[in-house]
């Protein structure tokens, strides 16, 4: 799964928190998917603290790659309903 809000202006109004819940209750309800997998950079705070307010839990933390001009770890994480 994987949410990006383009406007800086928008970040931290909710946006990909009710983006990413629209698109579990569909892919759950419509799709009869239940298991759900995420990544984000170790540096993208406001990502891992919306995958954790969601119920995502870390699983692992396998490659690096660049993020906001800096190297950052990948941290994967997975979602079972």
């Amino acid at each position: 799964m994987g949410i990006a809000i383009g406007e800086s202006r928008l970040w931290g109004k909710g946006i990909g928190f009710d983006s990413a819940l629209c698109m579990i209750e569909h892919a759950s309800k419509k799709l009869g998917i239940t298991t759900f997998n995420a990544e984000s950079h170790e540096a993208n705070v406001r990502s891992r603290k919306m995958l954790k307010k969601i119920g995502f839990k870390e699983i692992s933390r396998l490659g690096s790659e660049e993020y906001l001009g800096m190297n950052s770890q990948l941290i994967q994480y997975e979602l079972n309903l």
